[in-house]
């Protein structure tokens, strides 16, 4: 048997506690990168060129050598033999020496033999000369290849989860295809015979809140989600969900079933299915205090309570912290700092969370608490995210200064 709840843990102790009796698979797969977007990198992804890929004008103007036109100006011109122009996305056809010069638009490859280019606005054509009435230092206006990026430098790092910009970035440093982690597979079991899926709603019974929400934050983390739908309150049914879901997912999340009430089947279920069963239940937090983590033949299964909020937070705090360090891939959190509108009580001793409203006063962050019951879901609706109160502090003082984690 695991141990029971009122053993309880921080979100930071039970990371660690569990980290190692549990295995990911992580399979790599090879894709193109115009498809890669959501996708964590599994290798350090290196630039295929130079970058700039050529030396680039970085002005519309005349590639020149600077030692022609030194000291050139309105009042002592320098005149250079012009030999054309370079077309925009062409090799030069020319090469300058000494007393010649060609036209080279922005972005254009400056040709051989020059080492700076003068603006237009700087020079006069007069037939096939060009008057220059400024002079320029070696490598003014011009972009030296590999001056950004040298080829086989790394772009993104291993566990970076690409996005749009990501995309932008592989396609202009010529990578056509990347090493990508399959997303994981992720059970979702909802418990409760209170619980139903049945329109219109039976006198006593609730929709399921956390299913749908888990799904759609796995989603958004960029995990596959499968839901198993709301199953009753009784050993038999909740034991064939989880072995099915065990079966066919890299791990698994419950919702429900996790209180020392009459229907607690979660513990007993888990240890029944494989070794070592529960090793954890409780959590030194608020809300989420009768949390479960559990292993089953080297799998995660995480029972949530059936409370949105505590279901929310605990997956926000804790199960995606543990699996990003566990693949060592990066979720970003979305934090900032700002100042609370007013007090919040806590207990010293555990960690706890407490919604909150985003405003802006003054160009200044201010953060209003939304104190609730953690079963009031219409709430965390209202919400923009959250404060974390450390177990180490009694409440937070309006005007203080909080990290705000934004959802």
């Amino acid at each position: 048997m695991g141990e029971r709840f009122l053993t309880v843990y921080s979100p930071e102790e039970v990371i660690e506690k569990i980290f190692d009796l549990f295995d990911i698979d992580i399979n790599v797969i090879s894709i193109p990168t115009e498809h890669s977007f959501g996708y964590y990198i599994a290798e350090d992804i290196r630039s295929k060129i130079d970058l700039p890929p050529f030396r680039k004008s970085l002005v519309d103007g005349y590639a020149v050598k600077s030692t022609d036109i030194k000291g050139a100006s309105y009042e002592n011109p320098v005149f250079l033999k012009n030999l054309g122009e370079v077309k925009i996305g062409t090799k030069p056809a020319v090469s300058i020496k000494d007393g010649s010069t060609c036209y080279v638009p922005t972005g254009g490859v400056v040709p051989d033999g020059a080492d700076a280019v003068v603006m237009v606005e700087d020079t006069e054509i007069k037939g096939d000369t060009v008057f220059i009435f400024k002079d320029v230092q070696a490598t003014q206006n011009i972009f030296e290849k590999g001056a950004e990026l040298v080829k086989e430098s790394v772009v993104l790092t291993k566990g970076v989860r690409i996005n749009e910009l990501n995309i932008g970035l592989l396609n202009f440093t010529g990578v056509e295809f990347v090493q990508v982690i399959s997303p994981l597979k992720v059970g979702l079991i909802s418990t409760g015979d209170e619980v139903t899926d049945e329109h219109p709603l039976p006198y006593g019974k609730i929709f399921d809140y956390n299913g749908i929400t888990l799904k759609h934050l796995l989603l958004k983390d960029g995990f596959i989600p499968s839901f198993y739908g709301v199953v009753k309150d009784n050993a038999e049914s909740i034991k064939e969900a989880l072995k099915i879901a065990l079966k066919e997912n890299d791990f698994v999340i419950m919702t429900g079933g996790t209180s020392k009430g009459n229907f607690d089947f979660t513990v007993n279920t888990i240890n029944s299915l494989g070794k070592p069963g529960v090793i954890v239940h409780g959590l030194n937090a608020s809300p989420g205090k009768p949390t479960i983590f559990g292993i089953v033949n080297r799998k995660l299964v995480v029972g949530l309570s059936g409370n949105p909020l505590a279901s929310v937070m605990i997956y926000s705090i804790v199960i995606r912290n543990l699996i990003s360090k566990k693949l060592k891939i990066i979720i970003p959190e979305k934090k900032i700092i700002g100042k609370l509108s007013n007090q919040v009580s806590s207990r010293k001793g555990r960690t706890e969370f407490v919604l909150g409203r985003l405003k802006i006063e003054n160009n200044e962050n201010i953060i209003e608490p939304l104190l609730s019951d953690s079963s009031f879901t219409f709430v965390l609706n209202e919400s923009h995210g959250f404060i974390k109160i450390p177990q180490e502090k009694e409440g937070l003082l309006a005007n203080e200064s909080v990290e705000f984690f934004l959802w």
